[in-house]
């Protein structure tokens, strides 16, 4: 007989299966083609169940969100740490962001559904991670004297938005080129600064 689980337990292993089951859906057909029904029929869960855990289903698909740009933090970072200097870890984690983007799952939640689904300024929230990482190596370099810009977090900013726009030009396409331009394109603006 398998040990009883706490309330703790069960409220952790209710919510994990019901972001696994929605970021399943959410991923292959999209946010608005996602019921709440759809999400917790398989479960065996109740619709209380969802909106105790996340108040509704916005708030699951915001949830998914946020584990997903977890993922690609992790995906930056583990690239990143085996590189010797600063300049290459600020050059390889830009082009890592991208690689993402032509990642089935995640180019599809990330790129597609929460633009269109989110504010933008909860996208913003989510993003502080990833920004935190690319506004410290840029800091960095600007310290070390390797980037010559105006202000090192406004040219965080321009970073990250020409990121943004790039991993979302490249996950409109399947083509294995696309991101290998826009891997060209961020590294071509990161050197036209380098001091």
């Amino acid at each position: 007989m398998s040990p009883k689980l706490t309330k703790a337990e069960q409220t952790r292993r209710t919510r994990r299966v019901i972001l696994d089951r929605a970021r399943h859906l959410f991923a292959t057909q999209g946010y608005a083609a996602t019921g709440t029904e759809e999400m917790i029929r398989e479960l065996g869960i109740t619709r209380g169940a969802l909106y105790h855990q996340f108040g509704d289903k916005l708030g699951v698909f915001k949830a998914v969100v946020i584990e997903a740009y977890g993922e690609i933090t992790a995906h930056i970072r583990t690239r990143v740490e085996p590189l010797d200097t600063n300049w290459e870890q600020l050059v390889v984690g830009c082009q890592a962001f991208l690689e993402v983007a032509q990642q089935e799952e995640l180019r599809r939640l990330v790129f597609i559904e929460a633009p269109a689904v989110l504010a933008a300024d909860t996208l913003v929230e989510i993003d502080q991670g990833g920004f935190g990482l690319l506004q410290e190596s840029i800091q960095i370099a600007v310290a070390a004297g390797d980037l010559k810009v105006v202000d090192a977090e406004g040219f965080a900013h321009l970073v990250n938005g020409s990121l943004n726009e790039l991993a979302a030009w490249v996950a409109q396409s399947e083509d294995p080129q696309r991101l290998k331009t826009a891997q060209q394109l961020i590294e071509v603006l990161l050197i036209r600064h380098q001091n």
